[in-house]
């Protein structure tokens, strides 16, 4: 089994390394073997935010949107790795205000999605009866 800091940083270093290879090399079959790494580390932390969420599991169902469970959960890699894929091919500088959006729309999902992650739920203390004599 793998050392718990290393086993919590997998998907992040997943991430990491298909945007550094999908950033430094034009290569087409570096663009499509980074793009499969980072959706691998993606998946890899979809899973485990999703088993470690500590809402009931009735109420997400309840008040869910529209969306399916995988592209809502895919959203904010989407965005952040569309933004990377246009910034490393193209060649036209009137994309990069396109790609600016969608990396700081992707951020924001993605910082918001793990700040939704941390949330706990709420601990009753049960505190004895008291018993007034009258």
């Amino acid at each position: 089994m793998l050392p718990s800091k290393l086993y919590e940083a997998l998907p992040y270093v997943y991430i990491g390394t298909g945007v550094a290879v999908l950033l430094n090399y034009g290569n087409w079959l570096a663009v499509v073997c980074a793009l499969l790494l980072t959706l691998a580390g993606a998946v890899i932390w979809i899973l485990r935010s999703d088993n470690r969420r500590s809402d009931v599991k009735g109420a997400r169902y309840k008040y869910g949107g529209k969306l399916p469970f995988w592209y809502y959960e895919m959203l904010p890699f989407l965005c952040v790795m569309s933004a990377l894929f246009v910034f490393s091919v193209s060649k036209n500088m009137y994309f990069y205000p396109f790609a600016m959006m969608l990396l700081g729309v992707g951020n924001h999902l993605w910082l918001l999605r793990g700040s939704y992650r941390k949330h706990q739920r709420p601990q009753q203390k049960l505190q004895p009866l008291k018993y007034h004599q009258r």
